[in-house]
C-alpha cells in the first residue's frame, strides 16, 4: 500500500528523522513525529494514519504499550512497536496490546519494509472482515423484517433451512469478490482463495429427547431459544464471517467463511461445545445439553450446499457414534459407514447373531486413584466387532437392540460377563480391582434385577464390594421413591452404586443425599478446558466438594490435558479416568497395562501444593 500515511513515535530524535527518510524513501507518508504518549494521542486524532510505528520506551507517563492500548480503544489503526528490548515479557505486552508486528532494534531497511507491508495488508483484510459482519448482519436483518416469515423459524427467529442455499450462496459470493480483489492488486492466486474456506456445520443435540421428556412444553420451548441464542452469540463473537440457523426438529446448522483452514473451524466448534456445557436455568433448575457436530468445508469436500449438508449431517453420525460432546470433520469413510448404521436393516439381523458368533466384547478403560498414581479399577464399556463396519459402540448398538427387543439379553449378558472378569482378575494378582458396568434405564427397571445380581454373586462366588453399577440421574429422577428401595435393596448385597454422568441433564441437588450411592463420577463436559473456562472449574470444585460433604468418592472422566489432572489433584478428586491415561482397552491389552504396574500420576503431583501450582 503505497503512500501509506504513517505516525512515527520515538523518543531519540536523531533515529525518528533517520526513520523517516526511509519511509519516504519507500515512498510512505510520513504525517508526523512525536515522542511521548500524550503528543501521539493528539496526532492520530488529528491526522488520522494507517500506521503507526511505536517505540516501547518515549517519553511521558504512559509507555508505548500502553499508549497503543489507548490509541486502539478509539481507533482502528494498525501499530508496529519498535523495542531494543527482546525478552518475553515485553514481546508478551506488545501482543497482547493488539499490534500488527514488532521489529528488535537495530533492524534492516528490507525487515522494516517488509513489517510494514504485511502489517497494512493484515489491517485490511480486518477492515474487509469487518464490513463483510456489517453486510452478512444487515442481510439477516432485512429477512427477519419481513412480514412474510417464511424464511424464519418461528420459536427461536432464526433463519431456517429454506436460507440456508441464499446464505451459502452469498458467503461463497464474498469469498470470489475478494480473491477477484486481491488478485486485481496483484497479491491474489489459487493458492490464496483455497485457504479461504466456506465450513458447514450439523449440530444435533445428543439425546435431548431425554430432557425434553421431562419438561412441559413451554419449559420446552424455552430452553430450544435459550440453545438458540448460545449458538448465535458464539457465532457473532466470532471474528469471521457466519450465520446460525434452525433445521428440523432440535438441529442447527453453523455456516463459517472467510477461514483460512480447518484448524479454525475446529477451534471454534470445540469453543461450541464448551460453551453448550454450561448449565441453561429453567424454573430454578440447572438442565445440562451436549451436542454432537458435523463439519464439511467448502470448495474441497463439495460445491453444492445440499451434499454439503448431507455430508456434515454424517461426520455428526460419527461424531454421535463416539458419545457426547464430539465434533467430526467429514471424510468419505463417513458416507458408507452411517448408510449401513443409521439404515440398513441387515444390521439388525446381525445382531440378532451378534452374541451367537461372540462379536460383542467388553472393553475396559482404567480409573487411577489420585492417591496412589496406579489403577484402581476400571470401567467396562461395550463394542460390537462388527465382520464389514468394524468396531460399534454403545450409542448405536442400544437403539438397534430396543428396536429388535435385544435389550434384555444384552445387557444380562454384559452383567454375567464383568462379574466373570472380575473372578478371572481375582484368581490372578489383580485381587485389588473394582469394575463398573453401566445399568441402562430399562435394565434398571427390570423385576429381576435383584435376583440376577444375587445369584451371579453366589454363582461365580465373588465379593459384592468390587461390582460398581453406574446408572445416570435420568434414570433415577422418576419414581424416587420406588427408586431409592430398589437401590438400598442392591446396595445391601455390598454392590457400590455410582451416580453416572452428574448434572449432563434434568438435575437436582436437592434429592442427591436421599441415594445410597458411593461414587460420584463428573462428566467430562465440564472436565474440558477446565484450566481456562472459570464456570467449569467451579462447578467442578462445587461437585467434589459437595460430593465429599456427602461421603461419595469422585471420579473424573474424560480427563485429557495435564492441566486438568493438575486441577483435580489440587481440588482432591479421588479417581481420574480418559484420554491421558488410556483408551478403552481389549481384556488382553488391558491386562498387559495392569502388569507394568505402571504409576500414572507421581507422588510429588499428589501431595505438594507447590509442584501443582508451578505447572499452572
Amino acid at each position: 500500500m503505497k503512500h501509506a500515511k504513517i505516525l512515527i513515535v520515538e523518543d531519540e530524535l536523531l533515529i525518528a528523522e533517520n526513520l523517516a527518510i526511509k519511509l519516504k524513501t519507500l515512498e510512505y507518508q510520513v504525517v508526523d513525529i512525536v515522542s511521548s504518549g500524550k503528543a501521539a494521542l493528539e496526532k492520530v486524532e488529528l491526522h488520522n494514519p494507517d500506521l503507526i510505528l511505536m517505540d516501547i520506551a518515549i517519553k511521558g507517563k504512559i509507555d508505548g504499550i500502553q499508549t497503543a492500548q489507548a490509541i486502539r480503544k478509539k481507533h482502528d489503526v494498525a501499530i508496529i512497536f519498535l523495542t531494543a528490548y527482546a525478552d518475553d515479557q515485553t514481546l508478551d505486552r506488545a501482543t497482547f496490546a493488539g499490534c500488527y508486528g514488532y521489529i528488535i532494534k537495530p533492524f534492516k531497511d528490507r525487515e522494516l519494509h517488509a513489517t510494514i507491508k504485511v502489517a497494512l495488508k493484515k489491517h485490511q483484510e480486518q477492515i474487509g472482515i469487518q464490513q463483510s459482519l456489517t453486510e452478512i448482519t444487515e442481510l439477516l436483518g432485512e429477512y427477519s423484517a419481513e412480514k412474510n416469515h417464511v424464511y424464519e423459524d418461528k420459536l427461536t427467529k432464526l433463519p431456517n433451512q429454506l436460507m440456508l442455499q441464499d446464505l451459502f450462496s452469498y458467503l461463497v459470493a464474498e469469498a470470489n469478490n475478494s480473491f477477484t480483489r486481491e488478485r486485481s492488486k496483484g497479491v491474489g492466486n489459487q493458492s490464496t482463495f483455497s485457504k479461504r474456506l466456506l465450513s458447514v456445520a450439523y449440530i444435533k443435540l445428543y439425546k435431548f429427547e431425554r430432557i425434553v421428556a421431562s419438561l412441559d412444553n413451554d419449559c420446552n420451548n424455552s430452553l430450544i431459544q435459550l440453545i438458540a441464542s448460545r449458538f448465535a452469540e458464539a457465532v457473532e463473537e466470532f471474528k469471521y464471517q457466519g450465520a446460525t440457523l434452525k433445521l428440523a426438529s432440535s438441529d442447527f446448522c453453523i455456516l463459517l467463511s472467510g477461514l483460512e483452514n480447518r484448524q479454525v473451524a475446529s477451534n471454534f466448534f470445540e469453543s461450541i461445545l464448551d460453551k453448550l456445557c454450561q448449565p441453561f436455568i429453567i424454573n430454578h433448575h440447572k438442565i445440562f445439553v451436549t451436542a454432537s457436530i458435523g463439519i464439511s468445508f467448502y470448495p474441497f469436500d463439495n460445491l453444492a450446499i445440499d451434499r454439503l449438508l448431507e455430508q456434515a449431517k454424517q461426520a455428526m453420525l460419527y461424531a454421535e457414534n463416539q458419545g457426547s460432546n464430539k465434533y467430526q470433520l467429514y471424510t468419505s469413510a463417513f458416507r458408507i459407514m452411517n448408510s449401513n448404521i443409521s439404515g440398513d436393516l441387515s444390521l439388525e439381523a446381525d445382531l440378532h447373531q451378534a452374541l451367537e458368533r461372540e462379536e460383542l466384547e467388553l472393553y475396559y478403560q482404567p480409573k487411577i486413584s489420585v492417591q496412589t498414581g496406579k489403577i484402581h479399577s476400571a470401567e467396562a464399556l461395550l463394542r460390537w466387532n462388527h465382520p464389514q463396519l468394524g468396531i460399534i459402540a454403545p450409542n448405536k448398538i442400544i437403539p438397534l437392540a430396543e428396536a429388535t427387543g435385544l435389550m434384555d439379553k444384552i445387557d444380562k449378558w454384559v452383567l454375567r460377563k464383568v462379574c466373570h472378569q472380575i473372578k478371572i482378575w481375582h484368581r490372578a494378582k489383580f485381587d485389588f480391582l473394582k469394575v463398573a458396568v453401566n445399568l441402562s434405564g430399562h435394565q434398571f427397571k427390570q423385576s429381576d434385577l435383584f435376583h440376577q445380581l444375587t445369584t451371579l454373586l453366589f454363582e461365580l462366588n465373588i465379593n459384592p464390594n468390587f461390582l460398581e453399577l453406574e446408572l445416570t440421574e435420568q434414570v433415577l429422577v422418576e419414581s424416587i421413591k420406588s427408586n431409592i428401595q430398589r437401590l438400598n435393596s442392591i446396595k445391601n448385597l455390598g454392590v457400590q452404586i455410582s451416580l453416572d454422568d452428574f448434572g449432563t441433564g434434568y438435575s437436582s441437588l436437592g434429592y442427591l443425599h436421599q441415594f445410597p450411592f458411593d461414587i460420584l463420577k463428573i462428566d467430562r463436559c465440564f472436565i474440558s478446558n477446565i484450566n481456562s473456562n472459570t464456570k467449569n472449574a467451579t462447578i467442578t470444585q462445587f461437585m467434589i466438594e459437595m460430593a465429599h460433604k456427602l461421603n461419595l468418592k469422585v471420579v473424573a472422566e474424560g480427563v485429557e490435558t495435564q492441566g486438568e489432572l493438575d486441577f483435580l489433584i489440587e481440588h482432591k478428586c479421588d479417581e481420574v479416568q480418559g484420554y491421558l491415561f488410556s483408551y478403552p482397552l481389549t481384556v488382553r491389552d488391558f491386562e498387559k497395562l495392569l502388569n507394568s504396574n505402571r504409576i500414572f500420576i507421581k507422588s510429588s503431583d499428589c501431595n505438594s501444593d507447590l509442584s501443582i501450582k508451578s505447572i499452572k
